[in-house]
């Protein structure tokens, strides 16, 4: 996607569909995460939750795909700034939708700034913020 294909008010949109419990335990691994709620299904229930509660790095990382599925390289990301709200567990379904709120050209290339809300089924904000990025002119 280049600059030109953005006007202000256009939305990238992705949804991902039932998180899954084994990829959250995955993660913290990876991420040496020692919060069990994050792996142990018991220790999640003792607190109440509904199920394992997914990382805030996983929840990042799928507010920024929608944005850069669409740039030449991740490295095209110039800003990242986010606000968490609510907690996100397995089995749940999220939608990211990214707002075209702002667009400048800059040398070359042009930079937009978007705002990201990563939202649960239920319609309640988990973790919004924005993302500038720059798209090739």
């Amino acid at each position: 996607m280049r600059f030109d294909d953005l006007s202000v008010g256009d939305e990238l949109v992705r949804t991902v569909e039932d998180l899954r419990g084994d990829d959250m335990k995955l993660i913290a691994a990876l991420l040496q995460d020692p919060y069990p709620p994050h792996y142990d299904p018991r220790r999640a229930e003792e607190l109440g939750y509904p199920g394992l509660l997914n990382q805030g790095p996983a929840n990042l990382a799928y507010m920024l795909q929608p944005i850069v599925r669409e740039l030449g390289a991740p490295s095209d990301l110039a800003s990242f700034d986010t606000r968490f709200h609510d907690m996100v567990f397995e089995d749940e379904t999220v939608t990211v939708t990214a707002t075209v709120e702002e667009k400048r050209p800059a040398d070359d290339d042009g930079l937009v700034e978007f705002s990201v809300v990563l939202a649960k089924e239920n319609g309640e904000t988990a973790v919004d913020g924005t993302v500038t990025a720059r798209f090739s002119d």
